[in-house]
């Protein structure tokens, strides 16, 4: 059976930490520039409802993202029994399961507007539902870049 470490730091060094700290701004930098860029090609390699389906799909996948870290960070702040004091507000169950929901309702409702008037294209508002994943991909493949780079 293995041994525990003793002495093992928890710690996160300051470079990884500088590093994390800018996760956010490029992951909602590469959803702009995929959401911009996926609109324009639906747009030239189709027509117009492709971009327009792309361009819906994108801002969703991006508010749904938004609204899922949001709910995540309120999970983690709940669970965690060092921010309970009385300066921090602590963030409501309710509240935080009405966004899980909302997320959902917001897209199906929009899909199913999409698919009833057949005025854009379903198919490629899924698409654009999935920018989300690309960003996250495009941000694992910058991390994967840093961490070849010699110190």
């Amino acid at each position: 059976m293995p041994e525990p470490l003793e002495n093992a730091s928890s710690e996160i060094p300051p470079a990884e930490k500088e590093l994390l700290a800018g996760v956010d701004r490029r992951i909602y930098r590469a959803m702009g520039f995929l959401a911009v860029g996926g609109a324009i090609l639906c747009w030239l390699w189709r027509d117009w409802h492709w971009g327009a389906g792309f361009a819906i799909g994108a801002i969703l996948s991006a508010v749904n993202f938004r609204w899922m870290k949001a709910a995540v960070e309120h999970m983690a702040q709940a669970a965690d029994p060092t921010t309970h004091s009385t300066t921090l507000a602590r963030p409501s169950a309710r509240g935080t399961v009405a966004r899980f929901v909302l997320r959902y309702a917001l897209i199906g409702a929009a899909g199913y507007v999409i698919f009833k008037s057949s005025f854009i294209s379903l198919t490629a508002f899924f698409i654009g539902l999935f920018l989300f994943l690309a960003a996250i991909l495009v941000e694992v493949a910058y991390q994967i870049y840093r961490g070849f780079q010699k110190p």
